[in-house]
């Protein structure tokens, strides 16, 4: 009795026909943390909301790419000279083209990194992407405490 209830109650028409849209309603009111099997993959699952890690994550490489702006803009007005030939490309275009172009590839970037931060390249990517943008503040720096 209870399952012919319950089975009226369920929607006519079955959810897993179509399939989750990237950004969905459940981007914000979703549910799913990690994967719900003990049998589920361990690295290999999406979910529809992000832990504070993932997030921090983010919110570093972000960080990392304004001190890069700043000091690349530094290092600009004193006759340094881009070596990316993209940016180096939106640097000719001017300066506002410059940090739109640098912001912009790497929201790309965490657009991408963020919903599949549960897949073990991506894992490695992150972690690459904070490291090598910690390598190029190093190197901004160099200049500054022993003189070009």
């Amino acid at each position: 009795m209870d399952e012919k209830k319950s089975a009226e109650k369920r929607r006519a028409t079955d959810r897993r026909q179509r399939p989750t849209p990237f950004f969905g309603k459940y981007v914000f009111i979703g549910r799913r943390r990690k994967n719900r099997r003990a049998t589920d993959p361990k690295f290999s699952y999406y979910v529809d909301r992000y832990g504070p890690r993932a997030l921090a994550a983010m919110a570093v490489i972000l960080a990392l790419c304004t001190v890069d702006a700043y000091f690349t803009m530094y290092h600009l007005r004193r006759g340094a000279t881009e070596v990316n030939p993209i940016m180096n490309f939106a640097l000719s275009l001017g300066t506002w083209y410059f940090l739109v172009s640098k912001y912009a590839l790497t929201l790309v970037g965490i657009f991408f990194l963020l919903p599949h931060k549960n897949f073990r390249i991506a894992r490695i990517a992150t972690i690459a992407m904070i490291c090598m943008y910690a390598m190029l503040i190093v190197y901004h720096i160099y200049p500054l405490v022993f003189g070009y």
